[in-house]
Order: C-alpha cells, then structure tokens, then sequence
C-alpha cells in the first residue's frame, strides 16, 4: 500500500549515528510512513546497523557518489504522497510528520511545509529556536522577518490539526504561527529557510525533476529555488528537526582544512545564486540592484578565506592572485574592496594579518549595529 510519507535518510559513514536518526522516525507520533535509508557506499559498518532494523526500513546500497545522488536514489525508491529528508546524524522530534502532513493537507496550494529548526551537540548544548541563529548572516537585517518574508499570517491555534504531543512538549507552541506565500526573491539572496525540514508534495517533486549531483554543497537550495520560483510554501514557527553539531559533519569548517571547506562553500554558494538570479534576464533586470549588492557581497566571501588561507589548503600559493579576480567582481557589481584588494599583494603571513583585523572590524561594527537596533526596540 502507498504510504502517506516517505522519510528519506541518506547516510555515509555514520554507523555510530543512523540508528538514532531511524529511531527518531519510527518513534512518530503519525504511523502511515515508510522509511528509505540510502547508504551511499559506507565503509565502516553502517550497512550492518541499518540491517538491524529488518523490514522496519527499506535499505538501498549505491556506490560513493555524494549527497545528491543519494537524495534522487531515495526519491526514486520512495512511493510516499509526501517526501521528507533526513540527514543520518539529526534528529525528527516525535510529531514532525503528523504536524508537517497536517498542514500540506490544510493549504493544499503550497508545494512543501517547512520549519523551524532546534540545535543541538553532545556535549549539552540546546536551542530549541535556532533558525534565526543558523541562518544569522539573514536575520541579523532587521527587514528579514517572518512577517515581511511571507504573504499570509495565520495563527497556529486557527489551522488546528496541531499534535497534543508538541503541546505536552512545549506549551508556547500554541501562540506561534503559520506562514504562507512565495518566498523565492528573498531566499535568493538570504538564506531564510532551513532546507533540512522541508516537507514536499510527490508531484512537485517529480516536476522539479532531480537534484544536481555536481553540486557539492547548497545542493538542496539550488533544487528548493527551483520550487520556489513557480510555487508559494508553507512555513510553521515550530521546531520539527533537530541539527546536531559535531566534527563530523561534512560541512563543518572547524577542522585542519577549514579555511577550504568554507571557501569551497562560497564558491558553491556564488554559483547557484547566479545561476538562478539570471536565468531570466528580466527578473535580473528589475531586482538588478539588490542582487548585485548580493553577488558583491558573496564574491568577497569568497576572496576572504582565499586570503586567509594557510599551507594546510589545496593550492594556498596562488590564492592571494586567485582572490584579486574574485574582489574584481565586487567593484564591478558597485562594491569595491580596496583594503583586500591592496593586501592580496602582501605576503601571506601579512596577508592573514590585515585580512583578519579588517574582518574583525567588521564584526565589531556589526555587533554594535546590532545592539543599537535592540536598545532601539
């Protein structure tokens, strides 16, 4: 029989974790799901725990070939009406799927739900509202809030539906809310939404087509843009997803090769934005001043950890010319950075210097705008 949900783990080296992250699923508050674990050619035993759960989960095997590919061989094997990811080492809390399934039914025209998120990490970190925190670089603008992201308003109590599971949880949740509308011009250039808590309907997947399994990172925001340039969502301000931090994830930048994991990032970045920004000239045409201050913004991200890169970072000798054509970009998009421009032809240990007092700085101006707006408010 088709189930109502299919939940989606893709999973990669994380015998230690998955079965928390299966766990998390099979102890749901809604039964109408299947659960699709993709192992994306693991090595160290993750195989042999999946297997432990038997027909309680349905496992497939493909070699190593990223994410992305992971996501469409899940998509493909799954025969739910509605699709949700799960990444092997986070967490659903246990009414995800009955609040989530509850409102795609409620708004029957929006193309997914999605959420706000909890972090956490094991050594006793928690922050059950952590979406404004996550995506900072977005909501520190005091223009970027829910009410001005989103269209419609409605209040969590008048869309009913809500699980008794959430409210024994946490009480607080009756007098948040329910967001709709289209949200593609601002998520294009702030990153507004967590993509970890989305919720789809089969048929827009199935129209957006398959992820690009050439892109190593944001792949899940370049294929949400996609949806979100034809279609209106739905946001709830309640946490379903758990996001755990740890060293191992393959995003983190607190490691040896940091710097180049988080250039890497930007690169990434920078490419979906501009792929997606003109690929209807007339769009880029009548937004062209806000997303050339954003294409600025984001070529500097770029330069910055080239010129802060160290003799741990694949090709560190050619970054300081490899950033000059990045900050070439920012004057050309109406935003010249001539500090970094200058200091791309110092040595590099000067280099690192003048590039980290100058992003301190900034930091600084930034947090003292930031608390000029609270005291304001």
């Amino acid at each position: 029989m088709t189930p109502l949900v299919s939940v989606v783990i893709p999973t990669f080296n994380r015998a230690d974790l998955v079965g928390q992250a299966i766990d998390s699923v099979l102890g749901q508050t809604l039964d109408d799901f299947e659960v699709v674990v993709v192992d994306d050619g693991s090595t160290d035993g993750t195989e042999e725990k999946i297997r432990e759960y038997g027909d309680r989960v349905r496992f497939v095997r493909t070699p190593h070939r990223g994410i992305a590919h992971a996501r469409n061989i899940g998509t493909s094997h799954a025969r739910g009406r509605y699709l949700t990811f799960l990444d092997s080492d986070d967490l659903f809390y246990p009414y995800a799927l009955e609040l989530q399934t509850n409102l795609l039914e409620r708004f029957p025209g929006v193309a997914f739900v999605c959420a706000e998120m909890s972090g956490f990490d094991n050594g006793g970190f928690f922050d059950r509202y952590h979406l404004t925190t996550y995506h900072s670089s977005a909501y520190r603008d005091p223009s970027i809030t829910y009410e001005r992201i989103f269209k419609n308003r409605i209040p969590l109590d008048a869309v009913g539906g809500i699980p008794s599971t959430l409210l024994e949880e946490d009480s607080s949740a009756i007098t948040r809310y329910v967001y709709t509308g289209n949200v593609f011009e601002t998520y294009l250039v702030n990153l507004v939404l967590c993509q970890n808590t989305v919720m789809l309907r089969r048929e827009v997947a199935e129209e957006a087509g398959e992820r690009n399994e050439r892109v190593a990172y944001w792949e899940e925001l370049d294929y949400l843009l996609r949806i979100c340039r034809r279609h209106e969502v739905c946001f709830v301000d309640v946490p379903t997803y758990k996001l755990r931090y740890h060293d191992g994830q393959v995003s983190t930048t607190a490691r040896a090769d940091g710097k180049y994991v988080w250039m890497r990032k930007q690169q990434a970045l920078l490419r979906i934005v501009k792929r997606h920004a003109f690929v209807d000239p007339g769009y880029y045409e009548r937004r062209r001043t806000g997303i050339d201050t954003h294409l600025a913004r984001l070529h500097r991200a770029v330069a910055v950890p080239m010129m802060l890169a160290d003799s741990q970072c694949v090709g560190w000798r050619h970054y300081g010319q490899r950033s000059r054509a990045y900050l070439s970009w920012c004057g050309y998009y109406g935003q010249p950075e001539w500090g970094l421009w200058l200091l791309s032809y110092c040595p590099p240990p000067v280099r690192r210097f003048g590039v980290t007092i100058i992003e301190r700085v900034r930091q600084a101006m930034r947090n003292g705008a930031q608390a000029t707006r609270a005291l304001a408010a």
